[in-house]
């Protein structure tokens, strides 16, 4: 019997997605034996924080209802300061334990060493593992700050930072069908691959969640994590073997040779946006700098990818919701054929998909076919119960290493320096967002419209 430990349960987080993906893994019969022991600052009993949970739960898709009714009974609550003192009850702990921090950033840290403290990490009677959420810092001063505070007692291989972008379907799948089909190697490359962009677009704005953002901005939120780590599975050399060890080494090596960003040439490498209208969101101040718009182009200085641009972006209340990497190949040369517009290798996260663009010809007009395959879709909690079940499991492979979050700062950390003055360029709600993101493409390269 696992002794599931959640702090933060009666937040959104807990609700809105672990609960959920660990109700719909009972259904299926996937979910180990195990308890949950909720920690939170509310004087509630277990059937106040059951009828809390369950009211969200019945607005989400394909929770299912029924499971949810014997999984309940599973889950007991108590309310606790968040200190050795408060949290001595857990000091009898006895077995295997994992310990969820769904809690707000600036308590990480504290609850990790509140935890260290009672030493509840010693794995003498069982395993020990400890969940963060993100975001791991808000540079790189203060991430290895948190690593450092995490490693007062626990290891790093008891330490399971979550990414939720790595337990998507589409991006396993991205790996999959990369390493799984031969033919794709000797053209994953600079030789074949003009460029590389990867897209998160959302049409949606802030949703409750003003105090947050407002203090991340899109460049902490999206890219220095989530879409960097997809970077890296695409950047990094194929492992020997896909396991922990193996993928947290390459992705390691492909965040490492990511060419720094010249500081006093920021604006050639990072282009910044903010919607029209955020200021005068809920809890906003009406002079905020955020961005809600990040954008920024990386050289990858290896054998593999010399020369070859990666331009990452993300942004809130653009014209359509849309998330794809996509592998742009080099034009044919133009002699045989004439101009034909290049190939194009694309993963499609939202909706799921996998698509192959080749150039065609119909008469003396050029055409693009596409051939796409569905990948299904999946709810917004569906990456937690790939991430759930590998955790429970003791499997880092899709959970940064400590080396690769402070990796990925170190990359954002000029750009962020550099935003510290000026503006964010005001783009229109349901645009492609602002003009400058242009700026930063190659010549003869060009953004895909999104959505399309």
């Amino acid at each position: 019997m696992i002794q599931f430990v959640l702090f933060g349960i009666t937040g959104d987080l807990s609700r809105r997605l672990i609960l959920p993906a660990m109700v719909r893994l009972f259904a299926q019969g996937k979910l180990p034996e195990l308890t949950i022991l909720g920690f939170g600052t509310r004087d509630w009993s277990d059937e106040q924080l059951r009828q809390h949970v369950a009211e969200l739960l019945r607005t989400l898709p394909g929770v299912p209802l029924k499971a949810w009714e014997r999984f309940q009974e599973r889950i007991h609550y108590q309310a606790a300061e968040l200190s050795a003192e408060g949290l001595q009850g857990l000091k009898q702990l006895s077995g295997d334990a994992v310990f969820y921090l769904a809690l707000p950033p600036d308590l990480f840290a504290q609850a990790a060493q509140a935890l260290g403290t009672l030493g509840v990490a010693d794995e003498r009677s069982g395993f020990r593992r400890l969940a963060v959420e993100k975001p791991f810092g808000t540079d790189l001063a203060s991430a290895q700050a948190l690593n450092q505070a995490l490693h007062a007692f626990w290891r790093e291989d008891q330490i399971f930072r979550m990414d939720h972008f790595l337990g998507k379907a589409a991006t396993q799948n991205l790996l999959h069908v990369r390493l799984a089909n031969r033919f794709l190697e000797p053209i994953w490359n600079g030789y074949h691959v003009d460029f590389v962009q990867i897209t998160y677009a959302e049409t949606l704005g802030l949703e409750g969640r003003a105090r947050y953002y407002d203090r991340s901005g899109a460049l902490r939120d999206m890219l220095q994590n989530h879409l960097l780590q997809l970077f890296a599975l695409v950047a990094m050399e194929p492992p020997a073997r896909l396991d922990a060890q193996s993928l947290r080494i390459h992705k390691l090596e492909a965040l490492r040779a990511v060419r720094p960003i010249p500081p006093g040439n920021v604006d050639q490498f990072a282009a910044r946006g903010q919607y029209v209208g955020y200021r005068n969101e809920p809890g906003i101040p009406a002079d905020s700098r955020t961005e809600t718009f990040a954008a920024m182009k990386l050289y990858v200085d290896s054998w593999r990818w010399q020369g070859i641009p990666f331009y990452l972006r993300s942004g809130k209340r653009l014209a359509a919701d849309a998330a794809e990497i996509a592998l742009v190949f080099r034009p044919a040369p133009a002699a045989p054929l004439g101009t034909l517009p290049p190939g194009r290798l694309v993963f499609r996260m939202k909706p799921g998909a996998l698509e192959l663009w080749l150039s065609t010809r119909h008469g003396d007009e050029a055409q693009q076919l596409r051939l796409q395959a569905a990948l299904g879709q999946e709810p917004e909690y569906g990456a937690y119960e790939e991430l759930l079940l590998a955790l429970l499991d003791g499997d880092l492979s899709f959970f940064p290493s400590e080396g690769e979050v402070e990796e990925a700062w170190r990359i954002v950390d000029p750009i962020l320096r550099a935003w510290q003055q000026g503006e964010p360029e005001p783009y229109e709600q349901g645009s492609e967002g602002p003009k400058s993101q242009h700026a930063l493409l190659d010549p003869g390269d060009s953004w895909d419209p999104i959505g399309k």
